[in-house]
């Protein structure tokens, strides 16, 4: 007859350890207040969030006002017809004045600096017993007649030679000369006759300087 004996002891059994009542409450109100830390920091964030949300729509708002003000105050025009007629006109005259300054650059105008050069140079060179009658100049100078009177046929070509000193004359000739008794005066009908010549007054020549070009004006007797 066999019969089983049990020498261990309960005592040395592994016993489990459970948490007390006590360290439940302190593990959950440990819980508690990180949850409530962490929904505390939320809120904050949330707010903050939302503040940088307003500021950033009020600035939107703001640009937008701007943009749509500027668009209101700087709106495109139309094209003004009557201001496209004027820039043409305006080029077209520049056009013009390049044209007209080109040409006085390269002389096609003649002489561009007046005639006034030539009445004083006329006027420089007076002699005593010549005196002039008709002064022509044209063609910016380049065309000039003179006509006048003189006692002695000698002192035109001397006239003529002083002319040639002046500054205003150079490069310029004359290329005709006339000379002569004037014409004698006819009465008109019906008119007085002419008073007889005292004998010993002095006479005169015309004479008639032209030129290259100038055209000879034509005398009364000739008419």
């Amino acid at each position: 007859m066999s019969q089983q004996i049990n020498l261990f002891n309960p005592v040395f059994r592994k016993q489990k350890k459970y948490f007390s009542s006590v360290a439940l409450l302190q593990a959950l109100g440990i819980i508690c207040l990180g949850c409530a830390l962490l929904a505390g920091d939320a809120a904050r964030r949330a707010v903050a969030i939302k503040a940088q949300a307003a500021s950033t729509d009020a600035k939107l708002l703001a640009r937008q006002e701007f943009l749509a003000e500027a668009r209101v105050r700087f709106a495109p025009r139309q094209k003004s017809a009557a201001l496209a007629a004027e820039v043409a006109e305006a080029q077209e005259e520049l056009a013009m004045l390049s044209a007209a300054s080109a040409t006085i650059e390269r002389g096609g105008f003649g002489d561009t600096r007046g005639f006034s050069t030539y009445f004083r140079a006329f006027a420089r060179q007076r002699i005593d017993g010549l005196w002039l009658t008709n002064l022509d100049i044209g063609a910016n100078g380049t065309q000039i007649g003179v006509q006048g009177n003189t006692l002695q046929a000698e002192l035109v070509p001397l006239y003529m030679r002083r002319l040639a000193s002046e500054a205003v004359m150079q490069g310029k000739a004359f290329a005709s000369l006339e000379m002569g008794a004037p014409a004698p005066a006819v009465a008109a009908p019906g008119a007085p006759a002419a008073p007889p010549k005292v004998a010993g007054a002095p006479t005169y020549l015309r004479f008639n300087l032209q030129s290259s070009g100038a055209a000879a004006p034509v005398s009364p007797a000739a008419q």
